[in-house]
C-alpha cells in the first residue's frame, strides 16, 4: 500500500473517530440534561409533599388550639356571668345603702364592685387574645422548626432516589434577607442557584415565604448515576481509538517489513549471484582444453569453486538459522566452553578481512573464569558477526579491541571498534530482523540484515543479554553479557 493512500486511510478514520466521539459527548450532554429534568422533578414533588405537610400539620393544630378555644371560651363565659350576677346583687345592694340616709356609705362595696369589673374585663381580653392570636400572623421562625423540616426533607429526598447533601434556607420578602439557614455557608448560591417554593400557600398574603433549596453536589451526584453509562462510553471510544492505533501502526509496520524484505531479497539476490558467477566462470574455464593442460591453474580454479561454495554455505546457513529462530525451535546444544578459545578461533578467522583494510585486533582478555556452559557452535556465530561487524563498519584502518572479563554471576564479553557509529534512532532498530541502518544513496555495506537479530536471539537464548553503546562518527562497543550456569 503506497503511503499517501495510507494517509488518507488515516484521515478517513480520524475523521471517523471525530465525528464518533462528537456524536457520544453530544449523546451525554442529552442523557445529563434529561437526568436533570427528572433531578429537578423529583425535587419539586418530594418538597412538594414536605410544604403539603407542614400546612396540613399546622391546620392541624389550629384545629385543636380552636377546639382548645371554644372549651375554654365557654368556661370563660360562665364565669362572666358569675361575675355580672354577683356584680349586679353587690350594685344593688350598695344601692339600697345609698337610699338609707341612716346607714353610712358603704366603701368596701366600691371595691368589691371595681374588683369585677377588672375580672371581667380580664376574661373579655383572653377571649378576644384567643380569637384573634392565628399563626399566620406570626413570624415564619416561629412556624418552622429548622430540624424538622430538614429531617423531614431529607426522607423524602430518599424516597425518590435522591441521595446527596442539600443546603436549605427560607428567604422573607417582607424583610427581603434570608431568615433561615441550614449552614450559612452557601447564602449566596441560595439565592443564585436555588429551587424555591411557596411556603403554606394556603396563606392570604401578599409577601410570602419561600423555602429554597440547593444542592452543592449536584453534578457530581448526576455524573454518578450515569457512571457506568459514561464508564462504557469512554471505554468503547477508547477500544476504537486503540484499535485504529495499533491497525495503522500494523500497517505502516507492514509496508516497512515488505520494503526491507524487498531490499532482503535484493541484496540476497547481488550476494548469492557473485559467487554463483564466480563458480560459474571457474566451470567454465576447467572445462577449457588449454586451462587444463595448464600446470597448477586447475588447482587454483578448484580452490576458487571450494571457497565461493563455502561462503554460499555460510550465507545459506544464516538465512536458516533466522528461520529457525523466527519459529521458535532452535535447541543449545550445551556444554562447556572456553570463551577465550572462541573468540581466539574467530579472530584467527576474520584476521585476514581486518588485514586487508591495514587494521589490527587487540585481545584485551581479563577474566579469570572464562569457562560457561554455552553452544559452541552458536556462540561462535555470535562472536563471528559482531567482528565481521566491527571490521564491515570501519573502512577506514579498523582498530577492534575485544575485550573480557567476570562481573556477578557470569563473564562480559566487550566489542569495541572506532567505525562510522550508530545514530540514536538507529541503536534502538539494529536488533530487529533485516533492519539495516541507513546510508543514503550509498551501498558500501553488503549484508542481509539478519546478522545482529541473531546474535541478540542466541545471546538470549542463553539467558543473556546485549547491549550497545554507539556515536556517530567515534565507532561503537557492543557489550554481551553471558551468565556462567543455564
Amino acid at each position: 500500500m503506497k503511503t499517501k493512500h495510507i494517509l488518507l486511510i488515516t484521515i478517513i478514520i480520524s475523521l471517523a473517530l471525530i465525528g464518533l466521539a462528537g456524536i457520544q459527548v453530544y449523546w451525554i450532554n442529552n442523557a445529563i440534561k434529561v437526568r436533570q429534568t427528572g433531578f429537578d422533578r423529583s425535587v419539586n414533588e418530594a418538597v412538594t409533599k414536605v410544604i403539603h405537610k407542614l400546612e396540613k400539620n399546622e391546620m392541624t393544630e389550629q384545629i385543636r388550639q380552636k377546639e382548645s378555644f371554644y372549651k375554654r371560651g365557654s368556661d370563660i363565659f360562665r364565669s362572666i356571668d358569675s361575675i355580672n350576677l354577683i356584680y349586679y346583687q353587690e350594685l344593688e345592694l350598695l344601692q339600697h345603702k345609698g337610699q338609707d340616709q341612716s346607714l353610712p356609705p358603704d366603701s368596701a362595696a366600691r371595691q368589691r364592685l371595681i374588683r369585677l369589673l377588672q375580672n371581667k374585663s380580664s376574661l373579655f381580653n383572653d377571649v378576644f387574645e384567643d380569637m384573634y392570636t392565628f399563626r399566620h400572623y406570626m413570624d415564619i421562625e416561629q412556624r418552622i422548626d429548622l430540624h424538622r423540616l430538614d429531617s423531614m426533607i431529607r426522607t423524602e429526598l430518599r424516597q425518590t432516589g435522591i441521595r446527596t447533601e442539600f443546603e436549605l434556607g427560607v428567604y422573607s420578602t417582607s424583610r427581603n434577607r434570608l431568615v433561615i439557614e441550614k449552614t450559612g455557608n452557601y447564602s449566596r448560591e441560595l439565592l443564585e442557584k436555588s429551587i424555591g417554593f411557596t411556603l403554606f400557600p394556603g396563606d392570604a398574603s401578599f409577601t410570602p415565604d419561600y423555602l429554597l433549596i440547593y444542592f452543592p453536589r449536584e453534578k457530581q451526584f448526576l455524573l454518578n448515576q450515569m457512571a457506568g453509562m459514561l464508564s462504557i462510553s469512554v471505554f468503547l471510544i477508547l477500544v476504537i481509538i486503540i484499535a485504529f492505533v495499533l491497525t495503522i501502526k500494523s500497517v505502516i509496520q507492514e509496508k516497512k517489513l515488505a520494503s526491507m524484505k524487498t531490499d532482503f531479497i535484493n541484496n540476497m539476490t547481488h550476494e548469492f549471484k557473485t559467487p554463483i558467477s564466480t563458480i560459474s566462470l571457474a566451470c567454465e574455464a576447467l572445462a577449457d582444453n588449454d586451462i587444463k593442460n595448464m600446470e597448477g591453474i586447475s588447482e587454483n580454479y578448484i580452490n576458487i569453486i571450494n571457497e565461493e561454495n563455502k561462503r554460499l554455505g555460510i550465507m545459506a546457513e544464516k538465512i536458516l538459522q533466522t528461520a529457525v529462530l523466527e519459529k521458535g525451535k532452535l535447541k543449545l546444544s550445551l556444554e562447556e566452553v572456553n570463551i577465550h578459545k572462541i573468540l581466539v578461533d574467530v579472530i584467527n578467522n576474520i584476521a585476514i578481512q581486518v588485514e586487508i583494510n591495514d587494521g589490527t585486533i587487540v585481545k584485551d582478555f581479563r577474566a579469570t573464569s572464562p569457562d560457561l556452559q554455552a553452544d559452541k557452535i552458536h556462540l561462535s556465530n555470535v562472536c563471528y558477526n559482531l567482528l565481521e561487524n566491527a571490521n564491515k563498519y570501519s573502512p577506514k584502518k579498523p582498530h577492534i579491541v575485544v575485550t573480557t572479563m567476570n562481573v556477578e554471576g557470569g563473564i562480559e564479553i566487550a566489542i569495541k571498534d572506532n567505525g562510522i557509529g550508530i545514530s540514536k534512532s538507529d541503536q534502538k532498530k539494529v536488533f530487529d530482523k533485516l533492519y539495516r541502518v541507513p546510508q543514503g544513496d550509498l551501498h558500501n555495506f553488503k549484508g542481509f540484515g539478519l546478522g545482529l537479530s541473531y546474535v541478540k536471539a542466541i545471546v538470549e537464548k542463553h539467558n543473556g543479554h546485549i547491549h550497545l553503546e554507539s556515536e556517530e562518527g567515534k565507532g561503537s562497543v557492543f557489550t554481551v553479557f553471558l551468565p556462567f550456569d543455564q
